[in-house]
């Protein structure tokens, strides 16, 4: 299955804020993004108890400085927006993660895309240590 949002996830370091009384809440840019995978995705999920993942962040020009944009801080959110959009099971079934960085003229073409798809494992294929690569093709 392949999807595209017309938004970046926010960085981790902006996906919780902390609460007054304890504890945290997720952002509204956090929120906003989950709300667009549902609706991009068409809230389908594919099948299969384990998942390959490519991830292709797509940068405007106010994003276009190496040192502030580092892939991990958007996986965490993108990934679990797939989860939260209940395209995949859980993002802790993730085998294979593929992520790309590329940069667009301008912020107008800023986009997440995505391409899962579902592997059917055994469990014991999965944590034999086994080359994944050969046991599943």
């Amino acid at each position: 299955m392949k999807f595209s949002v017309p938004l970046l996830p926010p960085s981790v370091n902006h996906y919780k804020q902390p609460r007054r009384g304890g504890g945290w809440y997720r952002a509204a840019d956090a929120i906003a993004f989950v709300d667009a995978v549902c609706i991009c995705s068409g809230k389908v999920m594919v099948t299969g108890n384990f998942y390959d993942v490519g991830v292709v962040f797509h940068l405007g020009p106010k994003k276009h400085k190496l040192s502030s944009n580092d892939l991990d801080n958007f996986l965490k959110v993108a990934l679990d927006s797939l989860a939260r959009a209940r395209v995949i099971v859980n993002d802790g079934r993730v085998l294979n993660l593929y992520v790309h960085k590329r940069f667009v003229a301008t912020d107008r073409e800023e986009r997440t895309e995505f391409a899962v798809e579902g592997r059917q494992l055994d469990e014991g294929e999965v944590f034999s240590g086994r080359s994944l690569q050969a046991s599943a093709r």
